[in-house]
């Protein structure tokens, strides 16, 4: 019967994988991002932000009385994570149909970080999108009637 001990172990040359540093310095970002995305969820899913006052609110909306293309989606995340989905784009449509894209870009933003390839993102989608968020932007702040659906409440 064979005794193992430090000394055999290291004569034996067995090769314990050790992780890479390089490696869990790629890593870090996407398990920070993940934690975060988890304590965000958390956190709107605990608190309404029309009852509570530690949110932040919306400084063009402040200054201007306009709605942002961004207005209502702190109140959007909240519906959504209690399973109202209907409120949930009432207050802010572009950003609940946004997140389909984000849960299925970010993976793969997190893949090419982890493979450390160059991210790809084609310069006319991105241009695309911003400009639907701007018109949407716009269209919510329009007086007629067929653009009331656009307005966060």
């Amino acid at each position: 019967m064979r005794v193992w001990t430090k000394s055999t172990i290291m004569s034996t040359g067995s090769n314990i994988a050790r992780p890479n540093s390089s490696a869990i310095r790629t890593l870090l970002p996407v398990v920070a991002a993940l934690l975060f995305c988890a304590v965000v969820a958390l956190v709107f899913f605990a608190f309404d932000p029309t009852r509570v006052s530690f949110f932040p609110p919306c400084l063009f909306h402040l200054l201007t009385g306009w709605d942002c293309p961004g207005c209502g989606a702190q109140r959007a995340l909240h519906e959504l994570l209690h399973g109202d989905i209907i409120a949930a784009l009432r207050l802010n449509a572009m950003f609940v149909l946004s997140l389909p894209l984000a849960a299925w870009f970010g993976p793969q933003w997190a893949w090419r970080v982890w493979q450390r390839r160059p991210l790809m993102a084609n310069p006319k989608w991105l241009c695309y999108y911003a400009a639907a968020w701007l018109v949407f932007g716009v269209l919510r702040n329009l007086p007629f009637p067929v653009c009331a659906w656009f307005f966060a409440p």
